[in-house]
């Protein structure tokens, strides 16, 4: 028998969000090898399309100047499994999963850790409303990988440029060999 009620402190006391349905916390970190009639599958599939839009939403509204190339390559940093499952180790998530120990003897597998952290973040916004659910998104960001400051590279001399010429920069790049470029900055 499942005590959902260790389950629900366990996630409270890692999250800081409290469900008021317990059984749909049981659904999100229900694995189909274990013996329950419910699994994460259903809101995993509802969590991804959440994790997008708020990692769409927080890109486009912390990242002004970023493109759209940028602000996607942003997004797919997060929103990849690598990260997820990061995250879902940073977190300490394994002690709440429900899934057959037996099959996954070593540990818990990146694919399901990704699965979970998205079928928690849907179970959140069905349980709680969506700012709640976005309460659970800045834990997903704040426990991310960092992103290398390369990343930024274009974005920061966008903002120089703005900032000392008020113009963007334009970039032009030109191909010298097959697997070498000369990139080329103008301001005004």
């Amino acid at each position: 028998m499942i005590d959902k009620n260790n389950v629900s402190a366990k996630f409270e006391k890692i999250t800081g969000i409290r469900f008021k349905n317990p059984e749909l916390l049981i659904e999100a970190v229900s694995h189909r090898s274990f013996k329950t009639d419910v699994s994460y599958q259903r809101l995993e599939f509802l969590g991804d399309s959440l994790l997008s839009f708020f990692t769409s939403e927080y890109c486009y509204r912390k990242y002004k100047l970023f493109t759209e190339g940028d602000l996607s390559k942003f997004r797919t940093s997060i929103v990849n499994r690598d990260n997820l499952s990061h995250v879902f180790m940073k977190l300490n998530l394994s002690e709440i999963v429900l899934i057959d120990r037996k099959s996954f003897k070593d540990s818990i597998p990146p694919s399901i850790r990704e699965d979970v952290i998205e079928s928690l973040l849907a179970a959140v916004y069905i349980d709680s409303g969506i700012r709640t659910a976005k309460r659970m998104f800045k834990l997903i960001i704040k426990n991310s990988h960092t992103v290398s400051e390369e990343f930024f590279a274009k974005n920061q001399l966008q903002e120089m440029s703005l900032h000392y010429f008020k113009a963007l920069p334009e970039f032009k790049t030109e191909t010298l060999g097959e697997s070498l470029f000369m990139c080329k900055l103008f301001v005004n």
